[in-house]
């Protein structure tokens, strides 16, 4: 999913790491308290089960879990050698702030609406 925020224009004092292809960019369980964008590159959501599951270039990793839980559902493996940018909730949460006061408090609401609705079809199928 593309970055919903612009993390070019505000990213040169946010942190940068190159991650070598196979290694983990995002482990499940880890907190949510900060964002991945994938600058290049390209990974897999391991266990895709909330996480979309491939990600290229742009995208913001495992958004919905960033949105609406306290730690990633699945871990996030390069599939190539990848650059991310680290990015704080609060850079994220400003950013929706300063576009509108309720954008933040609305896109949380719909990403935990998301997360219930594929965990309903998700015990559906089962």
């Amino acid at each position: 999913m593309r970055t919903p925020i612009d993390v070019g224009a505000g990213a040169s004092g946010l942190p940068r790491q190159i991650i070598n292809k196979g290694r983990t960019i995002v482990a499940a369980g880890s907190s949510t308290d900060q964002a991945y964008v994938l600058v290049s590159g390209a990974a897999r959501a391991r266990r895709p089960l909330i996480s979309e599951g491939e990600f290229s270039a742009g995208d913001f990793l495992s958004l919905l879990p960033f949105l609406a839980m306290e730690s990633y559902d699945s871990d996030v493996i390069a599939t190539d050698n990848a650059e991310v940018i680290v990015v704080p909730r609060g850079f994220v949460q400003k950013a929706w702030h300063e576009e509108d006061k309720l954008s933040w408090v609305v896109v949380c609401s719909l990403a935990a609406d998301v997360l219930k609705k594929r965990a309903a079809d998700q015990l559906d199928a089962a």
